[in-house]
């Protein structure tokens, strides 16, 4: 397990690398896939407030910018860490 990594992208950007560090039933795959996801969420959020605007996620996330106003829940036009990480949440379910 690599905890650096995960304690890093939690601390810089996104709660969701702090869930999978301490969600012990997640496989090593699951904690990789949510790793990953919060590497692209940094990524995303250019402006660093902590959020994905629109126009972030339409210059690098298409997928999450065809669904933007259905994941963005409270219809602030920002996507929130935790909007995000109940997006993965759901989408990790129907799998």
């Amino acid at each position: 397990m690599r905890l650096f990594p995960l304690i890093t992208v939690a601390a810089l950007a996104w709660p969701l690398a702090a869930a999978a560090q301490n969600t012990p039933q997640l496989t090593d795959a699951q904690r990789e896939r949510l790793e990953q996801a919060a590497e692209r969420f940094r990524a995303a959020d250019t402006n660093h407030d902590g959020q994905i605007s629109r126009a972030e996620a339409d210059a690098s996330l298409p997928r999450i910018a065809k669904r933007f106003t259905q994941l963005d829940s409270n219809g602030d036009g920002q996507l929130s860490a935790d909007e995000f990480r109940a997006a993965m949440e759901r989408a990790r379910a129907q799998r």
